[in-house]
């Protein structure tokens, strides 16, 4: 029963085909011309609040974006070899030391074609406290605000992944996930994927009661029995927390 669990559990991980854009049909669209090639657009810089979609979106074309914690050393490209698209989130978050880091591969990358840079923060690049090279860097490409979800626009996606997979559910199953779930998409649906392949398994109906037993099955695994999902995965049903911002 607790491998089952854990077997629901397990999220995809964050790619650009399960990124729900809603009103950040843009972002999407350019890191797509990214990932397929195209270079028209070498520079984007993502901004917005948290659960956004930001880091979800730079997982997707990197699964581990350089970021504040990330050794200096890492900012170092190679050209031979280097990856295609280099992505770096919470640039607002990266120490001096890694704010020079930063602006010398943005540089490296700008020689060289072939290459593109994608980066991220919770505001504009104009208004961020960062050294004035490296802001003027993040601000000199295509710079897109990225908007979360309405609370409306998060029920239609939980309504559309019913319908396709032919889940029924009362408009109290969606408050309860809508109030009480993390607010990113990516977590959100991954938990309501589980609770409709639960009920599948138990050939029940997706109900308040269903969604109760399921996270109190969920919150009886030993959380050692979690340590090792990789990063991204969902945890046990009430300490879900939301891992693309």
């Amino acid at each position: 029963m607790r491998q089952l669990t854990l077997d629901l559990l397990t999220q995809p991980a964050p790619s650009l085909d399960n990124f729900v854009a809603g009103p950040n049909i843009e972002a999407l669209s350019a890191l797509q011309a990214l990932a397929s090639g195209d270079r028209s657009m070498r520079r984007v810089h993502l901004w917005g609040e948290t659960a956004s979609g930001k880091t979800h979106l730079l997982r997707a074309l990197s699964h581990t974006p350089l970021g504040p914690h990330t050794p200096l050393e890492a900012f170092t490209l190679q050209f031979e070899g280097a990856r295609e698209v280099v992505v770096v989130d919470d640039c607002d978050h990266l120490d001096d030391a890694r704010q020079q880091a930063l602006f010398q591969c943005y540089n490296r990358v700008l020689a060289e074609p072939a290459l593109a840079i994608v980066t991220t923060s919770r505001q504009a690049p104009i208004v961020l406290t960062l050294r004035p090279e490296l802001r003027s860097r993040l601000g000199s490409g295509l710079v897109i605000e990225l908007r979360a979800l309405s609370d409306a626009e998060r029920e239609h996606a939980l309504r559309q992944a019913a319908l396709r997979t032919g889940a029924h559910c009362v408009d109290e199953v969606y408050r309860y996930l809508l109030t009480r779930k993390a607010r990113d998409m990516r977590s959100l649906l991954g938990f309501f994927s589980a609770l409709d392949r639960y009920a599948l398994e138990r050939q029940r109906a997706i109900t308040l009661a269903l969604i109760r037993e399921f996270e109190a099955l969920a919150a009886s695994t030993p959380a050692g029995d979690w340590a090792g999902l990789p990063t991204g995965q969902m945890t046990p049903a009430d300490k879900i927390r939301p891992c693309n911002e």
